[in-house]
């Protein structure tokens, strides 16, 4: 195993456990409602955020568990994972998007326009963190091993 193979599953399993953490809080959220002091994370409660949070924690922390065993199957799972944490995160900006332009054009009287701190969520900013790795990996992932 090479040290870029060694570097993508801690970074997989680092952002995998982020994942899942978020993942968990967020169906903790859900069921006995805020968890105090973690108010700046805009960790809503969301089920299905929660949900997809806890997939795409699986995926990343499957590939990291496969490559540190030595098995370079877990190079796609990584992949996949930075992918699926990209597409979901490019889906809540445009989630975003369309909620604010709802909220401007077609605002009752009274309503104010939310700011823009209060619609970000774990799927927008973990996925920041996912552009990261598609960055440095990407032409790997996408072309193969033996491109770099």
């Amino acid at each position: 195993m090479s040290m870029n193979d060694k570097n993508k599953a801690i970074f997989g399993a680092v952002l995998g456990a982020l994942y899942t953490g978020t993942g968990i809080l967020q169906f903790a959220c859900a069921f006995f409602g805020p968890v105090g002091g973690l108010e700046g994370f805009h960790i809503s409660g969301d089920l299905f955020n929660g949900f997809v949070l806890l997939v795409i924690g699986a995926v990343l922390m499957t590939g990291a568990w496969k490559v540190s065993a030595g098995a370079m199957e877990g190079i796609p799972f990584i992949c996949v994972g930075l992918f699926l944490s990209t597409v979901f995160g490019v889906v809540a900006l445009c989630s975003i998007g369309a909620g604010v332009l709802e909220a401007t054009f077609f605002a009752e009287g009274g309503e104010t326009v939310c700011s823009a701190v209060n619609v970000i969520n774990p799927l927008l900013y973990l996925a920041a963190v996912g552009v990261i790795g598609l960055l440095a990996w990407g032409r790997e992932f996408f072309r193969g091993a033996g491109a770099s």
